[in-house]
């Protein structure tokens, strides 16, 4: 131990830098790592948008470490049984979280957590996905503004699917509220398969959902699409507009990435992020997230902790203004 200290420090003195022992342990943390297996851990079952990620992800990453990268669902209790067992796995890089929006809301919502989900290393978002707005046919609305002007001479009769308090899709709902001056009822479901049946089955009424889930509902004529959240239309959809261009500011989507234990090394996540963008974007795994409804954004590990920041200040504001509470 003291002779690896004496190494570093005469080290730093030969550099002329003080931060160089930093510098050099970093640099040997990264050159080693990895050098065994990495544990890829979703927080859900399998086939959502976390585990097409993970297991899209991980040939490719496996490849580029020159070691094992195995993907586990530990599902339960929203997601946290997961996230809490990363929580408390060593910050060294070899167990990482596959993420998305919903922790950057869920410490609004519930405050008994055994862990703190923003406190965790940010490493990559690598993945956005749209977002569509859509109405069963029974609704008599074509377009955004008749949804509102429905909305607003029938206050509280208007029903909205989610699959439960502080999930995207209910937060989401509630900010569109916020910014028109409605207000719908919230029907809770224990997925997303029931949500969509109900909508189509003219059971709930409206419907903020992934969009490549919707699409072949819309084409098929069983709901009428109002919006999509990205700022722009989409080519898959030309004639739907974005909600942004009737209601200013509301621009929202699903984004899916990594994180690690909270004092990962800073050397390890810039490396797991270098590597994660190469696998996203080579042509063969990307054409098959793209076809899959996906877009490619992956980022650095100071970006995505700069979007976690935006986002949970404003969710934050969303639950306070609405008054959501888990009951």
């Amino acid at each position: 131990m003291n002779c690896k200290k004496y190494l570093l420090t005469g080290l730093a003195m030969l550099c002329g830098l003080p931060t160089a022992p930093v510098l050099v342990a970093q640099a040997w943390a990264q050159g080693s790592f990895p050098d065994r297996p990495i544990k890829i851990i979703v927080p859900f079952t399998p086939g959502g948008g976390n585990d097409v990620l993970a297991r899209s992800v991980a040939p490719g990453l496996q490849a580029r470490l020159g070691q094992p990268v195995i993907v586990e669902n530990k599902p339960g209790a929203g997601g946290h049984i997961g996230g809490d067992f990363v929580a408390k796995s060593p910050p060294d890089g070899y167990t990482l979280l596959v993420a998305h929006n919903g922790l950057t809301m869920v410490s609004w919502i519930e405050k008994n957590l055994s862990y703190d989900p923003m406190a965790l290393a940010p490493v990559a978002i690598t993945l956005t996905a749209p977002i569509l707005g859509a109405v069963n046919t029974d609704l008599p609305v074509n377009s955004i503004s008749e949804l509102i002007a429905y909305a607003k001479a029938n206050p509280g009769k208007l029903s909205y699917a989610t699959p439960g308090v502080g999930t995207p899709h209910h937060l989401f709902t509630e900010w569109f509220q916020m910014l028109t001056g409605t207000k719908m009822v919230m029907v809770p479901y224990k997925g997303a398969a029931g949500m969509l049946t109900d909508l189509v089955g003219q059971r709930v009424n409206v419907l903020f959902s992934s969009f490549v889930t919707m699409l072949p509902h819309v084409q098929a004529g069983r709901i009428r699409a109002f919006g999509v959240g990205e700022a722009k239309r989409l080519p898959a959809l030309p004639d739907v507009p974005a909600v942004a261009e009737t209601v200013p500011g509301f621009t929202i989507n699903f984004w899916f990435g990594f994180m690690a234990p909270t004092a990962t090394p800073t050397a390890i996540t810039h490396r797991l992020a270098d590597e994660l963008r190469a696998v996203v974007t080579a042509a063969d795994v990307s054409a098959r997230l793209v076809k899959g409804g996906f877009e490619i954004t992956p980022s650095t590990p100071e970006e995505m902790r700069a979007s976690m920041r935006s986002d949970h200040d404003k969710w934050g504001k969303v639950v306070k203004i609405a008054g959501i509470k888990v009951e």
